[in-house]
């Protein structure tokens, strides 16, 4: 049996092999399953992303994701996105989750960091990884105004780093959760290599959709190895949907058939980023005769 594999294994992998995984957010069976054999038909890692509010019970999604996973040969670590409340947490550990994002970064410098640390305490002996948030990610819809405001400051970075004692940092480069409304994203590149140069941990590029293919990949050869995304795998299922001619002809195609179609173009988005991460072919859990 595999089951699921510590997040930290498969972002330091990706260190070594100079690439980076991407993590999908899910939130249902379809979902899971749709990255899953994405990952299967690229033999790729996979770290599945969940956010607390997006699951009735993280708990029991949570346990299926593991028995799912359980079902191929492929590393999958399972982590719970921007974990902001100390319920949230809790339960994710209680749910099987190999990776926890303690998202403090609302917070000041001193309490974010004091924070992190206490879960790491408690994940620790349990070999969860504890990522965490330095600098702020901005919505798409405020990007312009908040930008450079919340730009992660490479030296602080490293000092959180080692206050925190986080197992991997996002950092706030330019990028942008959801949909960019103005125009971006603006990447930060020097940025980004400063940050690498100074904090010695597996760093995190939130908000991978819309980004641009081209800045993911010049991220992940600088030194990303987790990319996140969701809204543009979510959008193009819809798209697919919405463009699918029996849909249009008004036929009684179905809730079944309309979420076969939905998921098959999420998953094609998947499949999509991976390729742009450079984790396509770096499964090593290989099945040896």
């Amino acid at each position: 049996e595999i089951m699921l594999v510590s997040m930290l294994e498969i972002l330091e992998k990706a260190k070594e092999g100079g690439y980076g995984v991407l993590a999908p957010n899910v939130f249902n069976e379809d979902s899971v399953r749709a990255c899953i054999e994405a990952a299967v038909e690229l033999d790729s890692p996979l770290i599945i992303d969940v956010l607390p509010d997006n699951h009735k019970d993280i708990v029991s999604f949570g346990k299926l994701i593991c028995s799912m996973a359980n079902e191929v040969r492929i590393p999958i670590a399972l982590n719970l996105d921007h974990g902001d409340s100390f319920d949230a947490c809790v339960k994710a550990i209680y749910g099987g989750f190999t990776g926890i994002m303690v998202d403090r970064s609302a917070l000041s410098f001193e309490e974010n960091a004091r924070q992190v640390a206490e879960f790491k305490n408690i994940c620790a002996p349990l070999g969860i990884t504890v990522e965490a948030e330095f600098g702020q990610i901005a919505d798409g819809c405020d990007y312009e105004e908040k930008r450079d405001e919340y730009l992660t400051d490479p030296v602080k970075a490293k000092e959180f780093v080692e206050k925190s004692g986080c197992d991997c940092l996002a950092v706030s480069i330019g990028e942008a959760h959801g949909e960019y409304t103005g125009k971006g994203p603006d990447i930060d590149f020097e940025r980004l290599k400063e940050i690498k140069n100074l904090v010695d941990v597996p760093l995190v590029f939130h908000g991978g959709s819309f980004s641009g293919f081209e800045n993911i990949a010049e991220c992940c050869r600088i030194g990303t190895q987790k990319v996140n995304m969701g809204t543009d795998a979510y959008n193009y299922g819809l798209d697919c949907l919405f463009h699918d001619g029996r849909y249009q002809n008004g036929e009684n195609i179905g809730a079944r058939m309309a979420g076969d179609i939905m998921w098959a173009g999420y998953k094609e988005r998947v499949m999509d980023y991976m390729k742009v991460t450079g984790s396509v072919g770096k499964n090593w859990i290989k099945i040896e005769n």
